[in-house]
């Protein structure tokens, strides 16, 4: 089963368990009733804002929606993290995997091409990001408050409550490990 499929299977399970039509979903979701469908169906591909939108409304971690084998685990092993499921990638070969996650504390690999960026909302209080940048730079812009540059072999931790953009600013292309603490609010 792939990536749409497992998070179908996630997606209409929840949905099941809470009692939900496809309308109430959608809306507690924040997704139309269609993309909802194709979502169940697997036959979306849906955004990472869109998970993000999912994974809240169910009060559920993005780990919990786009795991391959759903359930309570006390340890999760990637066999291989080429093989991760890719959440996000641009046509420049940009992307970003999601290797391992359990509750609120994913763990992601991120490439980014020259002269992209991703831009991600703010994350629910007491959030943070940290990343380890193993090639390029990467600019980290902090709701236009501030911004900071990390460069090969370096590394940055940030309150993620609030907007945040990353942007490959080298000639070559980024790369750098991510980890994110998002202690979501359970409905």
């Amino acid at each position: 089963m792939g990536t749409s499929e497992s998070i179908g299977v996630v997606v209409r399970a929840e949905r099941k368990e809470r009692g939900w039509s496809l309308d109430r979903a959608a809306t507690r979701l924040g997704v139309s009733r269609r993309l909802l469908t194709q979502i169940e169906s697997g036959s979306a591909n849906p955004s990472l804002s869109t998970l993000l939108s999912i994974a809240n409304g169910f009060g559920i971690d993005l780990s919990s929606l786009v795991a391959e084998t759903p359930g309570a685990a006390d340890a999760v092993l990637q066999l291989d993290n080429e093989s991760a499921a890719v959440l996000w990638s641009t046509d420049a070969g940009s992307r970003a995997q999601l290797l391992v996650g359990m509750g609120p504390l994913e763990m992601w690999s991120w490439c980014l091409e020259p002269g992209d960026s991703k831009r991600s909302e703010a994350h629910s209080a007491n959030s943070l990001e940290a990343l380890i940048v193993t090639a390029g730079q990467v600019e980290v812009d902090i709701d236009g408050r501030e911004t900071r540059t990390v460069s090969a072999g370096q590394s940055l931790i940030f309150a993620a409550d609030a907007g945040h953009e990353y942007r490959s600013v080298a000639n070559g292309a980024a790369e750098f490990q991510l980890a994110v603490f998002d202690p979501i609010d359970r409905p």
